[in-house]
């Protein structure tokens, strides 16, 4: 008889056994600890953020001039009239066009010259001082001259924006590929494995990390790129917009803007969060 069983008789006199009831295993003990660790997560964030309102509504008109930060009930009210205009719709949709274009551009020309000059080693002994010189000059400088070359529509955004990502992620990828373990390359090799086994199995994942945290970290720097091109020349876009709230002293429609902005980055870094969780699954396995 087993540790943990319990010796009965039913109503026929027969014996029965029955197992005790014990602790859950290990494995569904952790997946509670991290179902409560996940709900307290969320729980402090929305306490940090009512906090940060409540004091955000307390300081207004009483220690700071309301016509300088507003206060979240007026943003609030301010924001319901913005989604409801026809006008912003369309600055919002300018706005992302320019912020999705800006950032597939630059991730993919990035992605692709980080890894040829990763895989070439002579290229980029080459050409990395020559990139490095390159990324020295201030993205937001050279606003005039897309302006002159892509004119004032979307297209100067969007080369702003593609040029910023461009070099984060041609940074990450580039080391990536330099940090590859030659010696899993080499016993690869050993091994008769091709050399797309090799690039799928070795080379890959030791790009993925740096991929994915470069692809995150250059959605908020694109939306810098398109909103600090939006104010140098636009008619539309919610950079246009937030400058001609802060000119008519609405302190309110610009903050309105902000949060739109801000809920486009993070919705932007939430998709590139579900796809890294599933490319990077093997991490967790």
């Amino acid at each position: 008889m087993s540790v943990g069983t319990r010796v009965g008789i039913d109503r026929r006199g027969r014996a029965t056994t029955r197992k005790k009831p014990g602790r859950p295993s290990r494995p569904k003990r952790g997946a509670l600890r991290a179902g409560r660790r996940a709900q307290l997560i969320v729980v402090t964030r929305v306490a940090v953020v009512l906090a940060i309102l409540g004091l955000w509504q307390f300081l207004s008109g009483r220690v700071v001039e309301a016509y300088l930060i507003s206060n979240p009930i007026d943003v609030a009210k301010k924001l319901v009239v913005i989604l409801g205009d026809g006008a912003r719709h369309h600055d919002i949709m300018v706005t992302g066009k320019e912020l999705v274009a800006g950032w597939t551009i630059g991730a993919v020309t990035g992605a692709v010259v980080g890894w040829a000059f990763g895989a070439v080693k002579f290229l980029g002994e080459v050409m990395e001082p020559i990139v490095n010189a390159i990324n020295g000059i201030p993205k937001v400088s050279l606003a005039p001259m897309f302006l002159l070359w892509f004119g004032l529509g979307m297209g100067s955004k969007i080369a702003i924006a593609s040029m910023i990502v461009f070099f984060l992620v041609f940074y990450n990828v580039f080391a990536g590929m330099r940090s590859v373990p030659q010696s899993l390359v080499d016993v690869a090799k050993v091994m008769g494995a091709s050399r797309w086994f090799v690039i799928r199995k070795v080379v890959a994942p030791s790009v993925a990390v740096p991929l994915f945290a470069a692809l995150k970290a250059g959605v908020p720097l694109a939306m810098i790129g398109v909103i600090a091109g939006e104010y140098v020349s636009a008619q539309e876009g919610l950079g246009f917009y937030t400058m001609t709230a802060t000119q008519q002293f609405d302190p309110a429609g610009l903050f309105a803007a902000v949060m739109i902005i801000v809920a486009m980055v993070v919705v932007g870094c939430a998709i590139i969060g579900f796809f890294e969780r599933r490319a990077l699954a093997w991490q967790r396995d």
